[in-house]
């Protein structure tokens, strides 16, 4: 979350000041043990971060780890993508951008592709308690590393190389992105920051966010939807907002029109689950509300001054958004941009209530859209 201090007003959503050490974090439940550990994954415990990149690169076949950039539109798919190492930039990325949101639907009966050979899990499957604790927990601690790991987090929930967008968003980061083909091209958009400050670990703001959109792609992958989902994590989020920004300017005003909705998750799983009442749009705060209700999860409309997120791009372009957020005001700052922001301040129980409450929102706008009253109070 870029945070903005009362003298500066500058940058960030929820990424703070730092204050007082007197924050308390909701305990956390105990991890259930592992029936079965995976071979690979595990070597990220013991070998650093790059080095471990290279020895699963070793493990696996070589095409799982080309990443490629397509741009992102309407329908079709390219005859030649681009390698991540050669990502597009703003401007081929939105003269290629023709291709984006109905074509590569999975045919009747059809299963996506296993991404890791080593971890045999169905496509659409929840991840376990474990696996949202292990996910978090790596917390990469530089912005490249994080592009990497939110790739690598993709692929293991299903994603081909050629599904994953790579989007040059200046200053050597960039977008990640997945594309979730519906039945129409009514878009809606789940999105999250990877980037972090240069204070802590970044591991409440924003990997909770990064990795609960990773984490909501398998899970929903594998389902027939209605909508065509974006599954988006952006870079720069702290410089602020350009890489949301830069989303949209690579789409034309049709392609923009087609967004229903965006949802954003910034700085999660602290002391409860709350929706951004000052940033976000009213009929989305009356939607997840409603289904928080019915879902039985729990959610708290609060206000939060002194930050800013990426839903405040999407709103700015008349696109209705929505903020979930899990830090409330009293100690947000006290963790968020400072060295307290580790695995210590996060809460698991948290972080699973607005996992399951997200996917029930991603469901309920999928059926029932949010049409002309949401982007009219946007």
């Amino acid at each position: 979350m870029e945070h903005r201090s009362l003298p500066l007003l500058a940058a960030a959503v929820i990424l703070g000041v730092p204050a007082s050490a007197q924050i308390r974090p909701a305990p956390m439940t105990p991890i259930p043990s592992f029936a079965a550990v995976p071979a690979v994954p595990a070597l990220f415990a013991a070998t650093p971060m790059l080095a471990a990149l290279d020895t699963v690169r070793a493990l696996t076949d070589s095409s799982v780890f080309a990443v490629f950039a397509v741009p992102l539109d309407e329908p079709g798919v390219p005859s030649g993508l681009t390698p991540a190492d050669a990502p597009l930039s703003p401007q081929d990325f939105a003269l290629r951008a023709e291709e984006l949101f109905t074509d590569g639907r999975l045919a009747p009966g059809q299963r996506a592709q296993v991404a890791w050979k080593d971890v045999p899990r169905l496509q659409g499957a929840l991840p376990t308690d474990q696996e949202l604790y292990d996910r978090m927990a790596r917390s990469p601690l530089t912005n490249a590393e994080r592009e990497k790991v939110t790739i690598e987090l993709f692929k293991l929930g299903g994603a081909k190389p050629e599904e994953i967008v790579v989007q040059d968003i200046g200053r050597g980061q960039n977008n990640i992105m997945v594309v979730k083909k519906g039945r129409t091209d009514r878009v809606i958009v789940l999105g999250g920051h990877h980037d972090k400050v240069r204070e802590g670990a970044g591991v409440i703001d924003n990997w909770t966010g990064a990795t609960l959109v990773t984490n909501l792609y398998q899970s929903l992958r594998g389902q027939d939807t209605e909508a065509t989902i974006v599954f988006i994590s952006f870079g720069r989020e702290e410089d602020g907002l350009i890489g949301s920004e830069r989303y949209l300017e690579t789409l034309s005003r049709e392609q923009a029109g087609k967004i229903d909705a965006m949802v954003n998750l910034d700085t999660l799983a602290v002391d409860g689950t709350f929706s951004w009442k000052n940033n976000s749009t009213r009929a989305l705060l009356d939607r997840v509300k409603a289904v928080a209700i019915a879902s039985k999860h729990d959610l708290a409309e609060a206000y939060l001054d002194g930050g800013d997120a990426d839903s405040s791009t999407f709103r700015q372009a008349g696109i209705p958004a929505i903020t979930i957020f899990g830090a409330s005001q009293e100690v947000i700052f006290d963790i968020i941009h400072s060295e307290r922001d580790t695995m210590a301040a996060f809460n698991l129980d948290h972080y699973r209530n607005a996992f399951l409450l997200t996917l029930e929102l991603l469901k309920s706008l999928d059926r029932e859209k949010l049409g002309p009253v949401g982007r009219g109070r946007a």
